[in-house]
């Protein structure tokens, strides 16, 4: 039964990720002006902090950790299912502008079920002003490890507003 609560979870955050509108495309030019500004740091692309969202019915928090593409994440979920949380073994870390999508392996979590899959987020840091502009993070989607994209495919995901701070650096 978890599994198919699961799979319905999975389909409809699916669902809701291809519910919206277009974002702005990044140009050639600025992909590759990210891709250098990554290899100019000999430590690679990092990202630290924690905050929470509200996404539908939904409170997410994830804390995160990451330099270079190694780290560890955690997230804690309250869902209509109940409690969710577990550790992320972070194995990707793809920083484009100001956005970082980080995907890794979930190596403990109190749904058993999860170990093994593979978890994967976006963060947008949007500075230091918070009140004004907050930084912005997806929920962390689950798939088995082979079945979805991780960090290094280009993709699109809700961004809801983040209550905390995260820092993103090429």
């Amino acid at each position: 039964m978890f599994r198919a609560s699961l799979a319905m979870v999975t389909v409809a955050s699916l669902a809701l990720a291809c519910d919206r509108g277009p974002t702005t495309p990044v140009s050639p030019d600025d992909a590759i002006i990210a891709a250098d500004a990554q290899h100019a740091s000999h430590d690679g692309p990092s990202v630290e902090g924690a905050g929470t969202i509200h996404f539908g019915a939904s409170v997410e928090k994830v804390s995160v950790k990451t330099r270079g593409n190694s780290g560890k994440a955690q997230f804690h979920d309250k869902t209509v299912s109940g409690n969710v949380n577990g550790k992320i073994e972070v194995n990707c870390v793809r920083v484009v502008g100001n956005e970082a999508t980080i995907s890794g392996i979930v190596r403990h979590s109190n749904r058993k079920s999860l170990e093994g899959y593979e978890a994967l987020f976006q963060i947008r840091d949007n500075g230091k002003d918070k009140k004004k502009n907050p930084d912005y993070m997806s929920p962390v989607l689950f798939h088995a490890v082979g079945t979805g994209p991780d960090c290094s495919v280009p993709s699109e995901f809700d961004l809801a507003p983040v209550k905390g701070n995260f820092t993103v650096k090429p």
